[in-house]
């Protein structure tokens, strides 16, 4: 997948001067920040200062360059390696076999420093200069031994302090900290000269192959191994990545993070570290040596060397972007972290994630758009405002466009295909939802929730109640017409509530309740209109709307004044209740029971005032049923039997002369009158059961023969009723053996169905294998057989 990752420039060109053949050609390069030093083949060092890429212009082109400075070497041989170290501004140069040490910026040699001979090749550890005093590590291999010298290299000496054995001359090296990544003649090593250990890797062919070793990163080399492929080894002998497949005669290769750079006699080839993919292909015949800079690679021909100058990384990003290729543009943003300015990577990398979630939710992969929008940190404005009819935005939001390829126009959506629309406003709303109530959403609340308001309304989506009967940033000014024009006038009420509009919140709810406006919820309006007035602290609004509720329904209504909570109780005295409540008597009779038994009031008042509303709904019985009626006569009867506040003499006067005798005899008990009150349930409720709980409370001076009447009628009726017991009892035993006998009897041959017999009442054939049979031989299907 062709991705432009550098572009070639001419950096230096190596003219011959006036007519004369120069024959000078260039042999080795080394890059230290803007300086260039270029190794001639007539043993001349070049010093060349690069342009800064970072100013404009300068990061697409190569201006070629004039020279800063020169030196020969006093020897005909060429130049073979240079290497800078820029910690003690030396620069190390290799030609016929010995290294001497220059100046970086006068090129003159350091006197104090004796060339190092039979030198093949060096490199240089960097990592040793943090130290004091400063020095550098150069590990020197040794023409025609198999050794590698170590030295410590500092300001104006150089000191040999390790020599390392080999079996065989090494052939090329790379350096990271202690450990040495060696090329044999047919095999690469690794070797740890700190400790002493050596770790063969894998074998290579010197015949088809280049050794390569190169630095990839801290710990990592990579080789040119075998089958044609470019290994990546740890410093510890094991490989963390896929290898790069490329050609079989790569003559060398550099890295320039996150990118590994060949070269092979037809062209230059850039490979991803990250996804080891081929990303570009440039033509080039006549290179000869590759070098990697912090800011470009060079590529040497024996007369020119040109850079091969990195596309920005914002650049590949975008390009990769308008191709749809998120995920290889996460993997850079993420790999080349370490090449990426600090103060703008966290900016990089939430772009990338946000324009990936963009590519996402047009290909309509929204749980994936959902998680990048989030890990981008994502403005949600630039989500809903690519949605139609969305609600308005902050006057100081601008909307940015999507750099990527396959944007659809949700408008053009809503007339073309509104049922894809709704899976997309289906995400807006999962994404709204899971992302309203954390920082990210905290900068555009109002828009956020206005725009779930609007969703959650045209959906009809039970989710709009929680949403506004919670925390939220709804605007009213923007959401009443919304909620109007799709009749969600419930919704409407929490709103008002949530801004503090609650006058206009219950006047909403009881138009709901009273059928003036017409509302698809199913909740109980009028129970929650009490449940909402229990709660509410402005006395003047309780009472504004009070006589509605218990008017609507007492039973329900009257939970204002009986459900409020704990701290509330004392913002109603009992008596303003009251007198409220007198012209509703239910209510009443149900709220003294409040007070009676869950606030244990003592009042007499409010004991007697119970009894006497117990007495008014027994005597009244109109509308009344049965079982509502033994409920109430129930609740006076325990009401006068256990309490012991209320004013026996006020509810004797009204009892007195009506029928309920076992009332009458509780007061006449209550005031010590026990015969009368055994006198009445014999006699006139004819309770014995009741009176012989009343002879528990007798006096113990009380004789047999006052009692003895009642007592022989007690037990003349009880063994009344037990005897008739025995005798039912006897009788459905009987019946239950006849119902038996008759069901064995019938039960007791086969019915056989032939394939022709038909249903007696439908006259149709039997095509399942259940019917029915009645004892009178009479055959149907079962769903027949209530015909």
């Amino acid at each position: 997948m062709s991705l432009d990752v550098f572009s070639l420039t001419l950096a230096i060109e190596n003219q011959p001067a006036g007519n004369e053949k120069d024959e000078l050609h260039f042999c080795c390069l080394e890059s230290c920040g803007k300086n260039l030093y270029v190794g001639t083949k007539d043993c001349f060092v070049h010093h060349f200062v690069l342009p800064d890429l970072s100013q404009p212009g300068n990061e697409k082109t190569c201006p070629q360059q004039k020279e800063v400075k020169k030196r020969h070497l006093g020897m005909k041989r060429p130049i073979t390696q240079l290497k800078a170290s820029p910690i003690l501004t030396h620069l190390l140069v290799l030609s016929d076999s010995s290294v001497t040490v220059l100046n970086m910026f006068s090129l003159e040699p350091i006197q104090t420093m004796q060339k190092i001979r039979n030198v093949a090749l060096f490199e240089v550890n960097e990592i040793a200069a943090f130290t004091d005093p400063v020095f550098v590590e150069l590990f020197v291999v040794a023409s025609k031994k198999k050794a590698i010298s170590i030295y410590a290299v500092s300001i104006d000496k150089w000191e040999r302090v390790k020599e390392v054995p080999f079996p065989e001359e090494p052939l090329a090296l790379a350096v990271d900290r202690s450990c040495l990544c060696v090329a044999m003649s047919d095999r690469y090593i690794l070797h740890k000269h700190t400790s002493g250990t050596t770790k063969e890797l894998f074998p290579y062919d010197k015949v088809k192959q280049n050794p390569i070793v190169k630095v990839v990163g801290r710990g990592e080399f990579l080789l040119n191994g075998p089958g044609s492929l470019g290994m990546f080894v740890t410093n510890c002998g094991i490989s963390q990545r896929p290898p790069l497949q490329w050609p079989e005669q790569v003559h060398m290769a550099a890295v320039y993070f996150p990118y590994v750079v060949t070269l092979d006699s037809e062209a230059l080839r850039v490979y991803s570290i990250l996804d080891q993919q081929q990303k570009q292909l440039i033509p080039f015949q006549k290179g000869c040596i590759l070098v990697s800079s912090q800011e470009r690679v060079f590529v040497l021909t024996s007369n020119e060397i040109y850079s091969l100058i990195p596309v920005q990384i914002e650049e590949q990003i975008e390009t990769l972007m308008s191709r749809e290729r998120a995920s290889e543009a996460l993997d850079l943003v993420k790999g080349a972290r370490a090449v990426i300015p600090k103060d703008k990577y966290k900016a990089v990398y939430q772009y990338v994630l946000q324009q990936a979630g963009f590519i996402k939710f047009f290909q309509e992969c929204f749980s994936e758009a959902k998680e990048l929008f989030i890990k981008g940190h994502l403005d949600l404005r630039e989500v809903i405002a690519l949605y139609p009819d969305s609600p308005p935005l902050s006057t100081t939001f601008k909307q940015p466009h999507p750099s990527v390829c396959n944007i659809k126009d949700l408008n053009q959506m809503k007339k073309e295909d509104p049922e894809r629309l709704q899976r997309y406003k289906q995400f807006l709303v999962d994404f709204l939802s899971a992302i309203r109530l954390t920082e990210q959403a905290q900068r555009c609340k109002e828009q956020v929730d206005n725009t779930l308001l609007k969703l959650y309304a045209e959906s009809g989506s039970e989710e709009l109640i929680h949403l506004l009967s919670s925390d939220n940033a709804c605007q009213l000014n923007e959401c009443v017409h919304c909620l109007e024009k799709h009749q969600r006038y419930f919704a409407l009420g929490f709103l008002y509530h949530s801004r503090d509009q609650d006058y206009n919140a219950i006047q909403t709810w009881i138009q709901i309740a009273d059928g003036y406006l017409q509302e698809s919820t199913q909740k109980d309006i009028h129970r929650h209109i009490v449940k909402f007035l229990s709660f509410q602290q402005k006395r003047e609004l309780v009472w504004k709307y009070a006589d509605w509720a218990v008017q609507k329904n007492q039973e329900v209504g009257v939970q204002i004044f009986t459900k409020r909570p704990q701290r509330e109780q004392e913002s109603f005295s009992y008596e303003e209740v009251i007198g409220f409540l007198k012209q509703y008597q239910l209510a009443l009779m149900l709220y003294l029971e409040y007070l009676v038994t869950a606030r244990n009031s003592k009042e007499e008042r409010h004991h007697t005032l119970l009894a006497m509303s117990y007495l008014e709904q027994l005597l009244e019985k109109k509308d009344r049923d049965k079982i509502t009626l033994f409920g109430t006569r129930t609740k006076l009867q325990v009401l006068l039997h256990e309490s012991s506040f209320y004013n026996v003499a006020v509810i004797q006067d009204r009892v007195l002369d009506t029928e309920l005798h076992t009332e009458i005899a509780i007061l006449y008990s209550k005031q010590g009158e026990h015969d009368k009150a055994l006198w009445t349930l014999v006699h006139k409720e004819q309770d014995f059961q009741a009176a012989e709980s009343v002879l528990q409370i007798l006096p113990d001076s009380w004789s047999l023969q006052l009692v003895s009447r009642f007592l022989v009628e007690s037990v003349r009726i009880s063994i009344h009723y037990r005897r008739m017991e025995s005798v039912e009892k006897s009788l459905a035993q009987a019946e239950h053996l006849r119902y038996r006998y008759s069901r064995a009897k019938a039960t007791e041959g086969i019915v056989k169905v032939a394939k022709e017999r038909t249903c007696q009442v439908c006259h149709k054939s039997f095509t399942e294998p259940t019917f029915l049979w009645s004892l009178s031989g009479i055959l149907t299907h079962t769903h027949c057989a209530r015909r």
